[in-house]
């Protein structure tokens, strides 16, 4: 398990718990699984030659372009504070003081992916230039306990200077076979760690299957063969008519 700043930590769940009370996460979590399956479902690598790659930058494509017009078309959202714009081309989620990108995970990470090597953000202006201002507003001391400083440094107060940091990443993956979705919180920087801290959002669960014999009647439920009611066989005696003389 990742070891997180705990600065950086604190920071993330107040970026969360903004999100949660404007339901942004919830919003989020059902566009990902509604363009997801869609996307699956249209995905032909025999006949279109799609890839990974394809389902991978359309889903992305679809998830942003969706979330910008759905939000920017609610009024509910819009008096909370939320608003979408974009940056670099890319969708930015805007939730009070805070600024939220999308990302998703490499397609093999599925959902488990490495928040250390599974991201760069030097792929993307937007998400380098965002994790740059973390970074820029606040760095986490590097601990060597084999080094013992010869002067006390005075530094400024580490949960003051976080507070610096504004920029979010959302990041979400899917898997193909199962369909299920996952979507963690991000307080993304420029060190070779990548992230401050990370917080789970949601983890989909696979439905329970049902059997044949979940429909009966609810009376007969848990009842087992020897308290079922010893039957009954239903006779009639019919009169037999004789020729003759009767008895």
């Amino acid at each position: 398990m990742m070891s997180w700043d705990p600065h950086g930590a604190e920071r993330l769940e107040e970026i969360k718990r903004a999100v949660a009370d404007v339901s942004l996460d919830v919003l989020v979590q059902e566009a990902v699984k509604e363009v997801w399956s869609a996307n699956r479902a249209r995905h032909e690598p025999e006949e279109l030659f799609d890839d990974a790659f394809t389902l991978s930058t359309v889903s992305s494509r679809n998830l942003a372009n969706r979330l910008y017009t759905t939000v920017n078309r609610d009024s509910g959202l819009r008096r909370a504070g939320v608003s979408a714009t974009r940056d670099f081309a890319a969708t930015v989620l805007r939730v009070g003081a805070f600024d939220i990108r999308l990302v998703k995970t490499p397609h093999l990470a599925a959902r488990k992916p490495d928040f250390v090597s599974s991201f760069d953000w030097r792929d993307s202006e937007s998400r380098l230039a965002a994790a740059a201002r973390n970074h820029g507003a606040y760095s986490p001391p590097i601990r060597r306990p084999e080094m013992s400083p010869l002067f006390e440094i005075e530094q400024i107060d580490a949960s003051e200077s976080v507070r610096g940091c504004r920029d979010a990443f959302l990041v979400w993956g899917a898997e193909y076979e199962s369909e299920l979705t996952a979507g963690w919180l991000g307080l993304p920087t420029t060190t070779p760690d990548r992230w401050l801290a990370v917080a789970p959002l949601w983890w989909d669960e696979p439905a329970s299957r049902t059997t044949k014999f979940e429909d009966a009647d609810a009376s007969t439920e848990n009842v087992g063969f020897a308290d079922q009611p010893e039957p009954v066989p239903n006779i009639s005696l019919k009169v037999r008519k004789i020729e003759g003389n009767s008895l």
